[in-house]
This record gives C-alpha cells, sequence and structure tokens, in this order.
C-alpha cells in the first residue's frame, strides 16, 4: 500500500501538492478509483473498514481522507489505522491531507515520516514565492513579463490562491502570447481586500496622505467603516503582539509563526512597532472601541468617524 501525507502552514499550498500527486496516479492509471472522504466528521470505522477492504476485480483504488488529525475521535481509532498502513499488501493508494501543520514529535507524523512519505507545505516569503510563481507558470506553460510578475505579486498581496486566480483569468484573456504589466494593470481589479491592505501598509508607513486617498476610495465603495475598524484594530493587535516579542528577542519566523502571518509581512510590523509607545497604542485600542460603538448606536456617520480617527493613529 502507498500512503502520504501532505500538510503544512499554507493549506493551499499543501492541498494543490496532494491534487498534483493524485492527478499523477490517475494520469499513470485511468481506471483509479478515488474515494473522497472528510475524515474530520466520517465514523471512524467506516474509515478502518474502507482502508482495509479489497477493491472489486482487483481494481485499484486511491482513499483521499481529509483533515483526520481533526477528528475528535482520532485518540481511540489512529494507532489501528497506522496499523492497517503498516500491514496492508494492496496496490491502494492513501493520500491524507491536513489543513494544518502537524508537529514532528507526533505518532502521525513520525509515522510518515519514516517512510519517507510526507511532504509540507509552509507559507511563502517572498524569495519562495516568486520560485513558486517560476515552477507552477512553467507547469501551465504561461508566458509573462518579469515586470508582470512582480506587480501581479503586488496587487494580490503575494497570495498564492489570489496570485494563481488572476494568473488563470489573464491567460485566459491573453491573445499576445506574453502577459505584460500593462495587461496586469488594465485587467486585474484592486478587490477590497486590497485595498484595505493598502490603508494598512500606509498607515504602518506613516504616509497621511495616501491613507487618506484610500479611505476616500473605500468610502465611494460603500465599504462598511465597521469592517475597516475591525481591520485596522486587528493591525494594531499585530503591532502590539510584535513589539511584545521582539522585546522578549524573537526570530522573524518565529514571530511569523506566533501571529500565524507570513513571514515577509514581519519586517514591516516591526518596523511600525517601533512607532508606537504602549501609551499611544492603549489610547488607540480606546479610540477604536469608542468609535465602533457610536457607528452602532448611529451617534456618528462611519466615514467620518474614520477620518477623525486617522490623525489619533499618526
Amino acid at each position: 500500500m502507498i500512503y502520504k501525507l501532505y500538510h503544512g502552514s499554507s493549506p493551499y499550498l499543501s492541498l494543490g501538492s496532494a491534487h498534483a500527486f493524485i492527478n499523477t496516479e490517475k494520469t499513470k492509471n485511468p481506471n483509479l478509483e478515488i474515494i473522497p472522504i472528510q475524515g474530520d466528521t466520517e465514523d471512524p470505522q467506516k474509515v478502518l473498514d474502507l482502508v482495509s477492504s479489497q477493491s472489486l476485480f482487483f481494481q485499484s483504488k486511491l482513499i483521499f481522507i481529509k483533515r483526520i488529525y481533526k477528528n475528535k475521535k482520532k485518540s481511540i481509532f489512529l494507532d489501528d489505522l497506522l496499523a492497517i498502513l503498516k500491514t496492508n499488501t494492496s496496490p491502494d493508494i492513501l493520500v491524507f491531507w491536513e489543513d494544518q501543520k502537524i508537529k514532528s514529535n507526533t505518532k502521525y507524523y513520525k509515522f510518515f515520516k519514516q517512510s519517507n512519505a510526507v511532504e509540507g507545505m509552509d507559507s511563502l516569503n517572498k524569495r519562495t514565492f516568486f520560485q513558486w510563481t517560476k515552477k507552477i507558470l512553467k507547469e501551465q506553460n504561461i508566458k509573462i513579463q518579469s515586470d508582470a510578475i512582480k506587480e501581479l505579486a503586488e496587487k494580490t498581496n503575494y497570495d498564492p490562491e489570489r496570485f494563481q486566480n488572476e494568473i488563470e483569468k489573464l491567460a485566459l484573456t491573453d491573445d499576445e502570447g506574453v502577459i505584460t504589466k500593462e495587461q496586469v494593470n488594465t485587467l486585474t481589479s484592486d478587490t477590497l481586500e486590497q485595498d484595505i491592505w493598502n490603508l494598512i501598509d500606509s498607515i504602518n508607513d506613516q504616509n497621511k496622505i495616501n491613507s487618506m486617498k484610500i479611505l476616500e476610495k473605500l468610502k465611494l465603495q460603500n465599504v462598511d467603516p465597521n469592517y475597516t475598524i475591525s481591520m485596522l484594530a486587528r493591525n494594531l493587535r499585530l503591532i502590539t503582539l510584535t513589539k511584545f516579542l521582539t522585546s522578549r528577542n524573537k526570530s522573524y519566523s518565529e514571530i511569523a509563526s506566533e501571529l500565524a502571518v507570513p513571514p515577509f509581512t514581519v519586517p514591516r510590523l516591526v518596523t511600525a512597532s517601533k512607532k508606537y509607545s504602549d501609551e499611544k497604542i492603549t489610547k488607540l485600542y480606546t479610540k477604536m472601541s469608542n468609535l465602533d460603538m457610536q457607528i452602532k448606536m448611529g451617534q456618528i456617520d462611519g466615514n467620518l468617524g474614520l477620518t477623525i480617527l486617522l490623525p489619533y493613529i499618526y
């Protein structure tokens, strides 16, 4: 029996790797039966029975089990499942995917590791992001200018899933053979999420003029001011935690892990955290909380409130 485990801090990338493996096996054997299992909610006995059962008519099967490590009963049946994998000599294939990073000291991880059957996909930093884009563009035979790649990376905030979605749309609309920076700017629209992140970046960079421009843009898009405030509060929370972790001499990789943010965002958070004193952070939290309440009670217009809030941030 062949078995593999895909996991990591980037669920999108690990799931993509799992699907790539499954597609390869299906190409090698078109008659391969694919059986998906929701491991987090499936009855454990059904999983054990399926894994241990023989395929009909000697037709091999591939069982794709998702999130079994989140099953509340895993402590009862996981040992039995691993034992079956170890002794089963059938030609079947089992692919396990977890939407989290499995700790290396767990029995689950060690079982796959000892057979060199584990693949971890972690969040990308800027360097590894561009390595990843080079790989997927080659696999999909998509030609794009280097400055267009950088532009699209910025527009998608270095998010692999968003980059993949946009590059697929660009490839469908491209008639020239090579995607250009101009096409990226013309055909890739700024998303609400990107506008919010641009606002946060401008605030962290202390760029008052650009912050006001983005706030005005959000107003014209009828974005809920409460949502904007919640994102600003999240950014302030990340800055506060970054300030604490750097005071404990934590490395950038440790900070990224603690905050569950992409590694390439940490340097900017560290820089921003140096601009905020503990007193200023406390005042901002109070101001945001009061403003959020006033908006919800209809005591002040939300967009006006954000405009009033902005000077307190600097």
